[in-house]
């Protein structure tokens, strides 16, 4: 009697295991599918706005980028010809400290919830800091944002890159923005921890993309 209630036991075990096996298989899945699928859209929204005239600067070639925060990045050749121009970049808005009408925020090709809990690659984080007497809207759709593309070199760095005087729009006229709703445990005191006060870590990468960076130009 007690061989059969521990094989029991077995088999039960065996089919928990299994069941939790598949939740979490399809939960990477479901995550890498909607990595894709924002992907898609932010580089069908780079080439519709390339094809209506506007010069846009692309992931692709940020994501080149190489070195860690403690080197300092090496930036490529076609990169280092955009410094201090004016730029064009479309992307995905993540909060830093504000979470409304904001000052500053953060530029990524995908989007997540929070910086501080996700850390993407340092290569994947564009620092964005708003013209005088501009903010902007937290949203979840791409934007497209222009401004002054800044590269900082050298060991330290916070940020690889900023764009500085920037303003802020519909990456695509037809979207209708929807705000950005963040959760009370990414606002508080103490989780978004200070720059100033605390490096940052180096990150580590996102939901694939089911696909290499790409190697072709800007």
């Amino acid at each position: 009697m007690r061989k059969r209630t521990a094989q029991d036991l077995v088999t039960l075990l065996g089919v928990v295991v299994i069941i939790a096996g598949m939740v979490a298989f399809k939960m990477f899945s479901d995550r890498n599918d909607l990595a894709r699928r924002m992907d898609a859209w932010r580089v069908n929204l780079e080439n519709d706005n390339a094809k209506s005239g506007v010069e846009i600067l692309k992931w692709d070639l940020l994501r080149r980028t190489k070195g860690t925060m403690r080197s300092g990045p090496t930036f490529d050749p076609k990169l280092l010809e955009l410094k201090d121009t004016i730029v064009n970049l479309v992307g995905f808005m993540v909060p830093l400290y504000e979470f409304r009408d904001a000052h500053e925020f953060l530029l990524l090709p995908l989007p997540i919830e929070c910086y501080f809990c996700q850390m993407p690659p340092m290569r994947d984080v564009m620092f964005v800091q708003m013209a005088e007497g501009q903010v902007a809207k937290m949203v979840n759709e791409p934007v497209l944002i222009n401004g002054q593309l800044v590269l900082n070199e050298g060991p330290g760095t916070k940020f690889f890159y900023v764009i500085k005087n920037a303003r802020w729009g519909a990456a695509d006229p037809n979207i209708q923005f929807t705000m950005k709703q963040t959760a009370p445990e990414h606002m508080a005191a103490g989780h978004t921890r200070s720059l100033e006060q605390e490096p940052m870590l180096e990150g580590s990468e996102p939901p694939g993309t089911g696909k290499e960076t790409s190697s072709q130009s800007n």
